[in-house]
């Protein structure tokens, strides 16, 4: 399959400009990206009839991704570098979000890019239908040897079997996309308002993978007008070592527990209309069996070491479902 094309910049275009309050803040955490970089932040760059700024956050990488950012920063005035030292994806992506003064939300990553000049239609949707997320989809591409297995299920995976196009509440378009077996959490697939992820008090875990379960989750379930634009704009590197074909079983284990105990909490705070409960129950029940398997690949010990990880009532509660393989008596298979 022939990877879709990374955007560039029209030529003969104006000298950019970065603008006080852009259209919308591109989020790239950035970890030895160096292969993919450059084609990464250019094209979040060459959206057009959009104001964009990109805020790139180099969590200390070893390679030349810091040259690469610079000289592209010195370039072209929209892209801001933010520093760290090696945190995680997580707080790197907390750290963007606090630093983006954009009206709308996009997370990108750096080994991935957009592959569509559709940025401006998102905004002008988002901005008629007062929504505070509108999805959109993406186009996976296999780079290097990529087992035919792990292929198989990523090929089509970002793409929705149909459009949801009548804006909604998150919880029911959720619980719509569930039904259909739609449902991704991949944060990279919306467009957000910032003033809504902020009113949210919305963050990401440090220190986990799967951190993209909790955060759409609750991003989804609180938010009151959602849609979906059944376009590809971004585009999925599927490559050997990337973090979702890299994963250990303890790391794998202990992102699914703090996943599931953060979306339970989230459940467990409201009360959802009747319609909806099982498939949102079935979301976060999920999310507990990708725990479970991961659980029984560990040894005794290390998985007494996750439980360590949150003693809370709730937390022990759901460690114990996990040892002892009983689900959650909401979730029916």
């Amino acid at each position: 399959m022939s990877p879709p094309h990374p955007l560039v910049p029209p030529s003969g275009r104006p000298t950019p400009t970065r603008v006080d309050r852009p259209d919308v803040s591109f989020v790239i955490p950035v970890y030895n990206a160096e292969p993919w970089l450059e084609a990464c932040v250019v094209s979040a760059l060459a959206q057009t009839q959009v104001h964009v700024e990109v805020i790139c956050v180099d969590d200390g990488s070893t390679d030349r991704s810091r040259e690469i950012l610079r000289r592209l920063a010195q370039a072209d005035p929209r892209v801001t570098i933010i520093d760290q030292p090696n945190s995680g994806q997580s707080v790197a992506r907390n750290r963007g979000l606090d630093a983006a003064t954009g009206r709308y939300l996009v997370y990108l990553d750096s080994d991935d890019y957009w592959s569509a000049d559709v940025l401006s239609k998102l905004v002008r949707r988002a901005d008629r239908e007062h929504l505070d997320v509108l999805m959109f989809d993406c186009a996976a591409f296999p780079e290097g040897d990529i087992d035919e297995t792990t292929w198989r299920w990523y090929s089509t995976y970002y793409q929705r079997s149909r459009p949801y196009v009548r804006s909604r509440s998150g919880a029911q378009l959720m619980a719509d996309m569930r039904r259909n077996t739609d449902y991704r959490p991949h944060v990279g697939l919306y467009l957000a308002r910032t003033g809504y992820v902020r009113d949210t008090s919305m963050r990401f875990i440090p220190g986990i993978v799967h951190q993209d379960n909790p955060y759409t989750f609750r991003l989804l379930l609180n938010a009151r007008r959602v849609a979906h634009l059944a376009v590809d704009a971004y585009a999925r590197r599927i490559r050997p070592g990337s973090t979702i074909t890299s994963l250990t079983s303890e790391r794998s284990a202990k992102g699914y527990f703090l996943s599931f105990v953060e979306m339970n909490r989230e459940v467990a705070a409201r009360e959802l209309p009747v319609d909806i409960t099982d498939p949102i129950h079935n979301i976060v029940g999920y999310v507990w069996e990708g725990a479970r398997k991961q659980f029984s690949l560990l040894s005794d010990q290390a998985v007494d070491e996750i439980g360590e990880l949150d003693r809370s009532a709730d937390a022990v509660a759901a460690f114990n479902s996990l040892k002892t393989g009983v689900p959650p008596a909401f979730w029916s298979r």
